[in-house]
Order: structure tokens, then C-alpha cells, then sequence
């Protein structure tokens, strides 16, 4: 009897400090709007019960119900939404705002701490290294990587023989054969063999998404115990598997040149043409504090390259080509473009001036990026006590920016649903407001490091599958239900055809 007393008194005492610590938790958002929630468990339960795809959509119509800043409640943390320009601006600009929050650390075991997770000394240091290897001098010489492996896609494309196609894992293993033979400088033939580093990171994915959302299984002891924990564990190893046999094959075909007395950089490629160094062979090389990178960091930023150069490409390649599709004008006007400045000839190879030169085709790519962000959430770390919005934020609270929410917004993109390219020439005023409004790449300091390289492949491939393929929408009133797994995607295939052009 006194052991059962002595239990319910334990656990009265618990309940108690638990309230104390969620009021204390709460009291700094008391005035911030958001969906109502239950008792200690907040919002918790409308999260966990749901897929990603439903998750996206309650994160879009939370803002459509309550504006620009909202709240939710997870029981272990209040996130704070954000999609306001203005705010967006101190956020990217501010360097109290500089350190990824703390969902980010379940990649931290697939990606490491490389570009995209790290902060303070260590980010700095390997971002002033890497952006020598994105000089447009050097991404000259990807183009023609760009225009080989869209030309075998488009090929692909038109075995449908005028069927639906599904284009997004087609379209992935396009990107990888990109990234591994321009950035890593190793021979890629993912298109022809099926790899499946593709599918692989879809799942992991998949997984850690999920775990960002669970607050049980977000803890990793509890995860060792999900369902999801082996098959992560398997999806892990593939993926290292896979990124250490390209580093390992970079190395042997730099020090096979230096045996045989040639230079490493520049080097000699399969066609016989001489190409600068691949941001593989600057992490091989790059000195840090006196010392090379040790195998463990190369292999970090390889893999968060391997993931961000091909997954956020192939999202953005996906829903260009279905914007196509679902408007037949303006398909044809970007394809009068292209055989106006690269002429009919499919076998022509394009050029970085001749891809600079397609100016409508560009004004397309950023109105579907526009529409169709590929990473639609980011997420960053209050470092101290901080003004944001009207809100009192916390030392170590997380935040959110809405770049989904806030390229639909009216009021900084009149008519939001409406596919018009042509808001982003200059003289339609788009570029007047606030640049912070559209930024598909982020913006600040942590923006994409690799943006010009993804603006010049998502050229080449669309041009090239335009010269190739006629794009048709089966159904011209569809629009695609839209998941996010960190990668913007569509949850089903899309009924896109492809026909030969005459």
C-alpha cells in the first residue's frame, strides 16, 4: 500500500513539473496564432498521424489560416513559421541565425557535417575552400557532361512510345550521372545500369523525415527500436558504400596520373579534351590550418553533394518538364527560342554561351522554381536571445522559413497559381521587391553553393529534351499532389507523354 502511494506521489510530482516546464515553454509565444492543441501533447498527435504529403499540405493551409507567422506545438518544442520577405531577409542575413536546427542533426549519420549541416569555423573554412570549384570557368567544362546524359535521357524519354512516362526516377538517375561525372570526375553510367543510389536515398529519406516528426522516434535510443532502424541502417551503408568507391576511384586515376608524369589539373577526359579540376579533386587537395582534409571529411561533403546535386535538380527537372507539358504555348515558345539560337540539328552540342543566350527558357526555369521550390522548408537555430517578428525568441529555439508559402503569397506574386515566366523580366517590376521573396536557392551567406552549376544543367537538359521531345499533358487540367521529404516531389507520377519532334 505504501509502495502504491509512494508511485502515485512520484508520479504526481512528474505530471506537476512537466505542466510547469510546458507553461514556461510555451509563455514566450502566448500572443503567436496557431491551431489549437491538446493538454501537454499540443499539436503533437495532428503531426505524427500523418504521411509527408499530408504534412506539407497542413503546413500550407496553417499559413493560409493564420498569416505569415504561426506557431506549432510539438510537445518538446514550439517551431515558429515564418514567411514574411522582410523577416526572411534578418533570417538568411543575420549571423545569430547562421546554425541549422536541430532536425538537421538526424542527417548528420548519412551526410556528416559537411556543407549543409555545419556551422561556425568549420562551415566557413570549408565554404571559402569549395567555391574556387564553381568558378563559371570551371563549369564550362561540365557542359558537356550536361549535354550527354540529357541527350541519352530524352532518348529514353522517347522509348515510351507516346505512353505515360514516370519521369522522376528517370529524371534522378540523369542528375546522378551529372553530378558523378562533372563534380566527382568519375565515370557514371546510372541511366544505362539502374543504380541504386537513387532509390536508396528516396528511402532514407523517407525514414528521416519521419523522424523529424516523431517524438518518440526522433530520440536515437528509441529509434533503435522502430521498424524503420534496420532497413536504415542498410540504406546507410549502401549510400557510404557507394560515395567511398567514388572517392576511392578519384584517387587511384589521380595518382595513375602522377605515376605516368601528367598533370593533375588540368586533366584529359574520355573525348580527348582538356578540363579543369573536379570539386573531388579540390577536396583531395584543400589545406586547411596546414593539414588535408581527412578521409571522414571528404567523404561528408561528397555525400552531401551526391544528395543536394542530384535529388534538388531532379525535383526542379520534374516539374519543369510538367509545366511544359500543361502549357503547350509557352513549350512552344521556349522550343522556338532554342532552335533559334541553337538551331534544329538535335546532334549540335550546346555551349555555355549558347545556354546563356537562352533568355525565355530561363524566365521558365525560375517561375516553376518559383511554383515549385525544390527544398520548400528550411530550418535554423535561434544562437542567442533575439527580436523576430514581433517575437521574443529563446536562446536554442527553431525556426522555420515557409519559401513554399511565400512564393504563393499575392501579395508578392499577383495571381500565385497562375504559370506566367514572364513576371520575372525586369520591366514587370518582380525584381523591385524584395529580392528575399524568391528564393529557391536561399539566400545570405548559406545559400546554395552550387546554383549556377544547377541553373546551367537544368538548361542543358530541358533544351536538349525540347529538341528531342514533344511534351504532352494527358490530362491538361491536372495538378500534382505534392509531397516533402526535405526534396520537394510529386506524390504520384505525373501523365506526361513524349513524342518525337518532326
Amino acid at each position: 500500500m505504501l509502495a502504491l502511494v509512494l508511485l502515485g506521489t512520484l508520479a504526481l510530482i512528474a505530471i506537476v513539473k512537466v505542466v510547469q516546464w510546458r507553461r514556461q515553454l510555451q509563455l514566450p509565444f502566448k500572443k503567436v496564432p496557431g491551431p489549437p492543441g491538446l493538454p501537454l501533447l499540443g499539436n503533437t498527435l495532428d503531426i505524427v498521424s500523418k504521411e509527408s504529403a499530408d504534412i506539407f499540405r497542413l503546413l500550407i493551409e496553417l499559413e493560409k489560416d493564420y498569416g505569415k507567422l504561426f506557431k506549432v506545438d510539438i510537445m518538446t518544442g514550439i517551431w515558429l513559421f515564418y514567411s514574411s520577405a522582410e523577416t526572411v531577409e534578418r533570417i538568411m542575413t543575420g549571423p545569430e541565425f547562421n546554425c541549422k536546427s536541430d532536425d538537421y542533426d538526424m542527417l548528420v549519420e548519412w551526410l556528416g557535417t559537411g556543407l549543409l549541416i555545419s556551422n561556425g569555423n568549420k562551415w566557413f573554412t570549408h565554404r571559402k575552400a569549395l567555391t574556387p570549384a564553381f568558378h563559371f570557368k570551371i563549369l564550362e567544362n561540365y557542359v558537356q557532361v550536361f549535354d550527354d546524359k540529357s541527350t541519352i535521357l530524352a532518348k529514353k524519354f522517347l522509348k515510351s512510345s507516346g505512353q505515360p512516362v514516370k519521369i522522376f526516377p528517370m529524371v534522378k538517375l540523369c542528375t546522378l550521372d551529372v553530378i558523378v561525372e562533372s563534380a566527382m570526375g568519375s565515370h557514371s553510367d546510372a541511366q544505362s545500369k539502374e543504380s541504386v543510389y537513387t532509390t536508396t536515398v528516396e528511402e532514407i529519406s523517407s525514414i528521416i523525415f519521419w523522424r523529424m516528426f516523431h517524438v518518440v522516434y526522433n530520440q536515437p535510443f528509441f529509434f533503435r527500436f522502430s521498424k524503420h532502424y534496420k532497413p536504415y541502417q542498410k540504406y546507410l551503408r549502401t549510400i557510404h558504400d557507394y560515395t567511398l568507391s567514388i572517392i576511392e576511384q578519384r584517387r587511384a586515376a589521380l595518382k595513375q596520373q602522377t605515376v605516368l608524369g601528367k598533370e593533375s589539373s588540368p586533366r584529359v577526359n574520355d573525348v580527348g579534351t582538356k578540363s579543369k579540376k573536379a570539386l573531388l579533386d579540390v577536396l583531395l587537395e584543400t589545406q586547411i590550418d596546414g593539414r588535408l582534409l581527412t578521409n571522414e571529411e571528404i567523404r561528408e561533403e561528397v555525400d552531401t553533394f551526391m544528395f543536394a546535386g542530384h535529388d534538388t535538380t531532379a525535383s526542379a527537372i520534374t516539374f519543369i518538364l510538367y509545366s511544359l507539358g500543361k502549357y503547350p504555348d509557352i513549350q512552344q515558345k521556349v522550343y522556338n527560342e532554342i532552335v533559334s539560337v541553337i538551331g534544329e540539328d538535335k546532334s549540335t552540342p550546346v555551349t555555355l554561351s549558347t545556354l546563356n543566350d537562352l533568355r525565355y527558357l530561363e524566365l521558365v526555369i525560375k517561375e516553376s522554381l518559383r511554383m515549385f521550390p525544390p527544398v520548400p522548408f528550411i530550418s535554423r537555430n535561434t544562437l542567442k536571445e533575439v527580436q523576430l517578428g514581433g517575437v521574443l525568441i529563446p536562446p536554442n529555439n527553431n525556426i522555420t522559413i515557409g519559401i513554399y508559402n511565400m512564393h504563393h503569397n499575392p501579395e508578392y506574386f499577383p495571381e500565385p497559381e497562375r504559370f506566367l515566366p514572364e513576371r520575372f523580366e525586369a520591366e514587370r517590376g518582380v525584381e523591385k521587391m524584395n529580392p528575399y521573396a524568391y528564393v529557391p536557392f536561399s539566400a545570405g551567406g548559406r545559400n546554395c553553393i552550387g546554383q549556377k552549376f544547377a541553373m546551367l544543367e537544368l538548361k542543358s537538359t530541358i533544351s536538349k529534351v525540347l529538341r528531342w521531345c514533344r511534351i504532352e499533358l494527358t490530362d491538361p487540367a491536372y495538378e500534382p499532389p505534392l509531397k516533402a521529404e526535405m526534396i520537394l516531389k510529386p506524390s504520384d507520377e505525373m501523365p506526361l507523354k513524349f513524342y518525337p519532334r518532326n
